[in-house]
């Protein structure tokens, strides 16, 4: 099902309009998300997203996009991308 997935999910790319819309492509899931933080999963590695009063206001993990409305301060990649296969055992024993 996650080669299903990738092969739907677009290329990433991140698109800041007036520091106040973003749009992200190519992301593989939300991990968490408030109104000052929201960290997506993406091709690229962990995304974090700080700001002031973030909402998602599209969503389709689907097709890889999202939409987050708010004052972005930051973005930060908190690590690379990891192949399925290179998770190793105690990530797949905690499944």
């Amino acid at each position: 099902m996650d080669d299903i997935k990738a092969a739907k999910t677009k290329p990433h790319s991140i698109n800041l309009e007036g520091r106040e819309k973003l749009y992200i492509t190519g992301i593989t899931d939300v991990d968490s998300f408030n109104d000052t933080t929201v960290i997506v999963g993406t091709q690229m590695g962990e995304l974090v997203i700080k700001g002031e009063e973030l909402s998602i206001s599209n969503l389709d993990v689907e097709n890889g996009d999202v939409m987050i409305k708010g004052l972005i301060h930051s973005m930060v990649y908190e690590s690379k991308a990891v192949n399925k296969s290179e998770k190793g055992f105690f990530k797949s024993l905690f499944k």
